[in-house]
């Protein structure tokens, strides 16, 4: 596949070919927005860890500290519309056999009575909205100062006939691959606190799990 950078987006729209550069923009839009929703469950694994002994000695949820229990929540929420994170399918795992099943199926459905933050819910939204569309493909405009001349409206309606033509930004994708790491690392780190079975970590307690 064809790697378009910003730029090049840019540089399409100026030679007024908004059909190819608009899908372009929506994938650039979603591998942004995937990127954030990395550095959420970054965010929640170090909640975590840093109110780990509420975990070794708390086996109902209801009882946890409520900046706890909105971590576990967003993690469960993001486990289940991130696949490919294997590490945080096994944090949910271990949410599930110290915390019950209930409570997993009210973050991953948003029940009534959830603590799922929005801010997670819209990250991992998989609808787009054709004027978030719109704004990426002026602001990229903008900031490559290119000529385009049509309107918003003109733009918004090319947007309803995108396909799914893929972006790979080098830059973006150094960066994802930088988080990527970060993240795993992060993750790893939050399983070894959790996991009763992976062996010693430098002495680290993990008998909440037993």
């Amino acid at each position: 596949m064809v790697r378009q950078s910003r730029s090049d987006i840019a540089q399409l729209l100026s030679n007024g070919r908004f059909s190819e550069a608009l899908p372009k923009a929506k994938q650039f839009y979603e591998d942004e927005r995937r990127l954030s929703a990395y550095d959420q469950v970054e965010l929640f694994c170090r909640s975590i860890l840093q109110n780990i002994s509420s975990l070794k000695h708390e086996s109902d949820v209801n009882l946890l500290l409520e900046e706890t229990k909105e971590a576990m929540a967003g993690m469960i929420f993001a486990a289940s519309r991130i696949g490919e994170l294997e590490d945080l399918q096994h944090i949910r795992s271990l949410f599930v056999q110290r915390f019950g099943l209930q409570f997993d199926k009210d973050c991953v459905n948003l029940r009534q009575g959830n603590v799922v933050g929005s801010e997670i819910v819209k990250i991992l939204d998989t609808s787009v909205r054709k004027d978030e569309i719109t704004h990426i493909v002026m602001e990229l405009s903008q900031k490559y100062q290119t000529n385009i001349a049509t309107s918003a409206d003109s733009i918004s309606k090319d947007s309803a006939s995108s396909d799914d033509l893929g972006i790979s930004d080098p830059d973006v994708m150094k960066v994802e691959k930088m988080k990527r790491v970060r993240r795993k690392e992060v993750v790893n780190e939050n399983s070894k606190f959790m996991h009763p079975n992976l062996g010693e970590f430098q002495g680290r307690d993990r008998s909440f799990m037993r």
